[in-house]
């Protein structure tokens, strides 16, 4: 198992799909809210396209 699979198996047993999944559909992995208008920052958007984490979710986790 290559690391890109070995993320896309972890991703699904917590969010319940991949981080390309939540781009494609343009949804945050974590709250499947539409993230880019929760993306406020240029950085907030380069994290969204890495972790399809949306910039406040992102910041909920990286603050714990």
């Amino acid at each position: 198992m290559n690391l890109q699979d070995f993320k896309d198996v972890i991703a699904k047993d917590i969010y319940k799909m991949t981080t390309k999944e939540a781009i494609e559909k343009g949804i945050c992995i974590q709250c499947h809210e539409t993230a880019l208008p929760k993306c406020y920052s240029e950085a907030g958007k380069r994290e969204y396209k890495i972790s399809g984490l949306c910039e406040r979710c992102f910041n909920e986790i990286a603050e714990g």
